[in-house]
């Protein structure tokens, strides 16, 4: 994975580590984001741990705050949206998304209903 991540793909990526509760995804992923080779490759890592209570807008202000060390939560989704995009444009960056399956899992659950 670490050699995928520093060699693979220029463009935008997404690698799921997917499996039951209890099987060291997030200690893997952890393992990578602190990897030497990963610290040195990427200009930008931040790491976010979704909420049980997912909310779109606390996402991105926790992924905004992760990426730039500012913490306002006063701007407007759009206007936050737009800054996060220019603080990353041009850099290599990794964000990883932790606990990401309960989202997931409703999304499948109101699908299947349908």
């Amino acid at each position: 994975m670490i050699l995928y991540l520093i060699k693979g793909t220029n463009e935008l990526d997404v690698i799921p580590i997917v499996g039951m509760g209890g099987q060291g995804k997030t200690t893997i992923a952890r393992k990578v984001y602190n990897s030497e080779n990963i610290v040195s490759h990427f200009d930008v890592r931040a790491w976010c741990i979704i909420s049980k209570t997912y909310n779109r807008r606390t996402l991105l202000q926790e992924i905004f705050s992760r990426v730039t060390g500012y913490k306002d939560k006063r701007y407007k989704d759009d206007i936050l949206t737009d800054m996060l995009r220019k603080s990353l444009v041009g850099k290599r960056y990794l964000i990883v998304l932790d606990d990401m399956w309960d989202c997931i899992e409703k999304k499948i659950a109101s699908a299947t209903r349908s």
